[in-house]
C-alpha cells in the first residue's frame, strides 16, 4: 500500500527535480528489499517442503537462521527503520509529499499512515513465520532445513544492499553531498526550476521522527498481537463479524472477478465447445455415418440383389441342363460307350421280339 501511494502519487502530484529523484531513488531501494522479501519467502517455502500458509509455521528462526536474518533486514528496511535503505528513501518521499512544490499535509498523512501499516503487516509476517509457538505439521517438522548456499547468497547480497543502499541518496546536510540527485540533474536540463516550500530543519526532523515512531509502533503492535498475546487477533476477528469476513476474503474481489469475467469466459468456452461438438463435429460425423451407411447399403445391394440374381439364374440354368450335361460330357470315350450300350440294347430288343 505504501509503495503504491508513494510511486503512483508522485507520477501526477510532484513534478520537480526533488520529487522525481525521490521517486526513482525509492524504486531503486525498494528493489533491494522487495526482491529480498520474495526470495526469502521462497527460501521459507523450500524449507517447509512447499507449505505457504503462515498459520502453519512459527518458531523457525533457529532452524533457518540465515533466511530469518536476511528477511528481518528486508522487513526493517521496508518499514523505514534507520539507517536502512528503506528509511532514507521513505523519508525523502514523505518530505517531498509534505514540503514539495505540490505537497500537502493530507498527502503526507496518507504516506505516514501507510508506512505504519507496512511495518505492522511486515512484522506480522516475521512473527507468525519465525517467532512464537510452532504450528508446523508433524510430518513437515522433521524435514525443515536451511536452503543451500546458491539460494542463500542472493539473500545475503540483497540484505547488504538493503542496509547500505540508502546512503547513495543520503541528504547533503549529513554526508556533504547529494550524490543521487546530482546524478539525475541532467534529466531536467532546460526545464524551469520548481522551488520547494520553505520549512525549518526542525519540521523536517520532527516528521522524520514521527515516521520512525509510527513504524516502531506498528512493529510493537504486531509483536503484541502475534507473539505475546496471539489470542487478541482472534478476539478482534470474532468481534468484527461480517467486516472481518469481508477483509478475510479480500473484499470478494476474486469472487466478483470470477463471476463477471472468468466464469463468463468459461461459459463462452463451454458454449463454443458444445457448438463444435454438436454442430461441427456432428456434421462431420454425420457425413461420415451417411457415407458408411450408403456404402454398406450399396455393398448389400450388390451382394444380394445384383450378384444374387445372376447366381440364381446360373443355378437355374445349371439345374435345368443337368440331365443333358450328363450325356453331353465332351468325352469321345463316353460317347463310344453310349453307342455300344445302344447297340446292345437294340440287339436285345430285336432278339426278344423277333
Amino acid at each position: 500500500a505504501y509503495s503504491t501511494v508513494s510511486q503512483l502519487g508522485y507520477m501526477f502530484l510532484a513534478c520537480g527535480v526533488g520529487a522525481f529523484t525521490a521517486g526513482v531513488f525509492h524504486l531503486m531501494t525498494h528493489a533491494f528489499f522487495k526482491a529480498l522479501l520474495f526470495l526469502a519467502s521462497g527460501s521459507v517455502i523450500h524449507a517447509m517442503s512447499g507449505e505457504q500458509d503462515m498459520r502453519k509455521m512459527g518458531a523457525l528462526r533457529n532452524k533457518i537462521p540465515t533466511t530469518y536474518w536476511t528477511m528481518a533486514v528486508a522487513a526493517l528496511a521496508i518499514s523505514g527503520i534507520p539507517p536502512l535503505a528503506g528509511f532514507v528513501s521513505k523519508d525523502e518521499i514523505l518530505w517531498q509529499s509534505f514540503a514539495g512544490p505540490y505537497g500537502h499535509t493530507l498527502l503526507w498523512a496518507v504516506g505516514w499512515i501507510t508506512a505504519g501499516l507496512t511495518a505492522f503487516y511486515m512484522f506480522r509476517l516475521i512473527f507468525m513465520t519465525f517467532w512464537g509457538a510452532s504450528r508446523v505439521a508433524h510430518d513437515v517438522e522433521h524435514h525443515i532445513h536451511e536452503s543451500p548456499t546458491p539460494m542463500l547468497m542472493p539473500l545475503v547480497t540483497l540484505a547488504v544492499l538493503s542496509i547500505i543502499g540508502g546512503f547513495i541518496g543520503w541528504p547533503k546536510s549529513l554526508l556533504g553531498g547529494e550524490w543521487f540527485g546530482k546524478f539525475l540533474e541532467p534529466v531536467f536540463e532546460g526545464n524551469p526550476p520548481v522551488s520547494m516550500q520553505e520549512y525549518s530543519h526542525s519540521v523536517e526532523y520532527m516528521l522524520m521522527l514521527l515516521s520512525v515512531v509510527t513504524a516502531l509502533a506498528g512493529i510493537y503492535i504486531a509483536y503484541r498481537f502475534y507473539v505475546k498475546h496471539p489470542e487478541i487477533p482472534e478476539r478482534i476477528a470474532a468481534a468484527s463479524g461480517a467486516f472481518y469476513r469481508l477483509v478475510l476474503n479480500k473484499y470478494y474481489v476474486d469472487e466478483i472477478y470470477d463471476a463477471l469475467f472468468v466464469n463468463r469466459v468459461k461459459d463462452a468456452g463451454s458454449s463454443l465447445a458444445a457448438f463444435d461438438l454438436a454442430v461441427i463435429d456432428g456434421g462431420v460425423n454425420g457425413a461420415g455415418w451417411l457415407t458408411r451407411t450408403a456404402g454398406t447399403a450399396s455393398r448389400l445391394w450388390d451382394s444380394w440383389v445384383i450378384d444374387g440374381l445372376v447366381n440364381v439364374l446360373g443355378y437355374t440354368v445349371k439345374f435345368l441342363t443337368y440331365p443333358a450335361s450328363i450325356l453331353q460330357t465332351g468325352l469321345v470315350q463316353t460317347y463310344a460307350w453310349f453307342i455300344t450300350l445302344g447297340v446292345f440294347i437294340f440287339m436285345a430288343y430285336y432278339l426278344i421280339h423277333f
